[in-house]
């Protein structure tokens, strides 16, 4: 019985708890209906219209005008709708305002309206027009000396000026204004350089910046469309009015676009001499396209692409240091330093060193000038403007390296361009068990006008290096030396093979000529009105010396002097070789016998067959030549 009364109690207890929630929510929804009723009549849009315009110019501490009347809305929140609103510089008297927006929007306290005070949150400005024009003091309309903002960073600089000068600065606090969220919607920036005059607009800015309080972290995120390409850009600072004091303070930049992608971790300052120094990453699927965006003059070769970059960066006055570099341009990777200078008035220069385990030297010169993607386009015009566009001098080294198919090895190479030409250095570098050293040169005008490329190698595998050129046919082997000086004479840069100019000698020691039978070809150089070359491939010769001598002139290389001596044989050739058309017209002489002496006694004179070699290389046609 006892246990029936206890739960009749508990029962009892229970309903009279759900009772008072019930009527609880029932007065609230009363009450939320009759403050949505009375609300409008008891806060004066009038006063909250006057204390936000009020508070705007505050922040900034420029003239606000309000053209249309503003609306006032108590769903979800209360918030406040200024229509129209320009915010005019006092530094100028430009009638121009330096912020058009169609509506600014701010969340409202009830509680502070409703005690005559109204305080904003949440600010959000649509459709804003933002201009900014760098006077000719450095200075900007936005720049005033009253204001929150304004006070705060004169505060920031006085204590600072006060630390600085060993003076207890604890006891001179900063004005700590709590302003909270700025949203931008489809907003638009116009920046004017007016000594230069030049204007460039952001257009479609969407997005947030965040300040809780002045002497709080700032964080902004926003999006924009810059010459065509939208960009992302978060920046994100400690203290932010030491960045406004044009004090050194932390900042963290990041931005991603199509042309460009970086972020940047480090400290800055905003003052006549900007600086940046930290940690600097950055991609770009395609330099060109991303120096095209840029708006400069520099045209960079026509196959450059992606380039990627790592570095501790300082960049003041005109100039970017880049230590502890790691550079991928063209799928080259290497590590060093980097130095660029910049100016209005002077063009960019790009200084330093760079290693790399790996480089393709062609791809890695095309990055700074115009080659010829391929032997089909060496025939045009190569645009020389780049020489004036950009200074460069820089130190390479590369444990290997191809300069087209040839494969090089411990490479210490330049690349320079100044004066109006172009230069690709090899200092030395190993190949094909010998070494190589060398000068790709480029030129706009003046004697050495046009392109020039000047090589030597001493002690190369001649078969290892001719077959990675894919070069077939009866060739020379064996340790050879070169010296090869080939050069166009138009300074107009017409860079057709058919107009270089220049010599080539060739030396080889102990070499052979494989698929050459020269007893078989004996025969047959006497027997026969002509015959291929491949009839007589069963065999080789072995040679002690080679000596190749060669002009090259309008698209022909003229045969000075070439001799092979064996130890039965030797073989002179002379002639023309026009190999624009791939074509042959050697004459060439058989001695049988040991090489001649100068002790040698007098006798009868040895046995010569003369030929000539026409054709075609790498089938060439024999054809004797008999003697009256």
């Amino acid at each position: 019985m006892e246990d029936l009364v206890e739960l009749e109690e508990t029962g009892s207890r229970r309903t009279g708890w759900i009772r008072w929630i019930v009527a609880a929510i029932i007065i609230a929804v009363i009450l939320a209906i009759v403050s949505g009723i009375a609300l409008p009549y008891a806060i004066s849009t009038d006063l909250v219209k006057d204390r936000l315009e009020r508070e705007i110019s505050e922040w900034t501490g420029h003239q606000v005008e309000l053209i249309d009347r503003p609306e006032i809305g108590f769903w979800p929140v209360p918030h406040i709708d200024l229509n129209r609103v320009s915010i005019t510089s006092q530094l100028t008297n430009d009638a121009e305002p330096i912020l058009y927006a169609d509506e600014i929007k701010a969340d409202f306290s009830i509680l502070s309206a409703l005690t005559g005070d109204p305080s904003f949150s949440n600010f959000i400005m649509v459709r804003p027009v933002m201009r900014v024009e760098r006077l000719p003091d450095g200075r900007t309309p936005w720049y005033s000396s009253t204001g929150r903002i304004a006070e705060a960073v004169a505060a920031t600089i006085a204590k600072s000026e006060a630390a600085a000068g060993d003076v207890d600065a604890k006891s001179m606090p900063v004005p700590d204004y709590r302003l909270g969220d700025v949203t931008i919607q489809d907003g638009t920036l116009s920046w004017t350089n007016s000594p230069a005059g030049v204007e460039e607009k952001v257009t479609a800015i969407n997005g947030t910046i965040s300040w809780p309080r002045l002497n709080s972290q700032l964080r902004g995120s926003v999006k924009g469309i810059i010459r065509g390409e939208a960009i992302a850009l978060t920046v994100v600072s400690d203290k932010p009015l030491a960045l406004l004091s044009r004090q050194t303070a932390p900042i963290d930049l990041q931005m991603v676009s199509t042309p460009l992608s970086f972020s940047f971790d480090g400290t800055a300052n905003l003052s006549d001499k900007p600086f940046f120094g930290g940690k600097l990453n950055m991609q770009s699927t395609s330099m060109r396209l991303l120096l095209e965006w840029a708006g400069t003059k520099i045209k960079p070769g026509e196959a450059l692409g992606a380039v990627s970059l790592d570095a501790e960066v300082q960049i003041q006055r005109g100039r970017s240091i880049l230590d502890k570099l790691i550079l991928e341009l063209e799928g080259n990777r290497g590590i060093g330093v980097l130095d660029i200078e910049y100016s209005d008035e002077q063009k960019p220069g790009v200084s330093g060193t760079l290693a790399f385990s790996t480089l393709d030297i062609m791809s890695f010169l095309r990055a700074f000038t115009p080659l010829p993607q391929s032997g089909d386009d060496i025939s045009s015009t190569i645009d020389t403007s780049f020489l004036h566009q950009l200074s460069l001098d820089l130190r390479l080294s590369a444990q290997s390296a191809t300069l087209g198919p040839l494969n090089l090895a411990n490479v210490a190479a330049a690349g320079r361009i100044a004066d109006g030409r172009a230069t690709f250095d090899v200092g030395d570098a190993t190949a094909y068990g010998g070494r190589l050293l060398g000068r790709i040169m480029l030129a706009e005008k003046g004697i050495e006008g046009g392109g020039g490329i000047k090589f030597s190698g001493r002690d190369i595998n001649l078969e290892q290096a001719l077959n990675a050129l894919n070069y077939g046919g009866p060739i020379l082997q064996g340790q050879a030396s070169f010296d090869i000086n080939l050069a166009s004479r138009y300074p107009a840069w017409a860079t057709a093979a058919t107009d270089l100019d220049g010599k080539f000698k060739l030396s080889i020691a102990n070499g052979a000529i494989p698929a050459f039978n020269l007893e078989e070809f004996k025969k047959r150089a006497t027997s026969e009105q002509f015959f291929d070359i491949s009839t007589v491939a069963d065999g080789s010769l072995a040679f002690q010396t080679a000596e190749i001598d060669v002009d090259l002139s309008n698209g022909q290389a003229l045969v000075k002097s070439g001799q092979i001596v064996s130890a039965n044989a030797t073989i002179e050739l002379t002639g023309v070789i026009p190999y624009a058309r791939g074509g042959l017209a050697l004459v060439g002489t058989l001695t049988e016998g040991p090489p001649a002496s100068e002790n040698a006694e007098a006798g009868d004179p040895p046995a010569e067959t003369r030929f000539f070699v026409g054709g075609s290389w790498p089938r060439p046609v024999i054809s004797p030549i008999f003697m009256p």
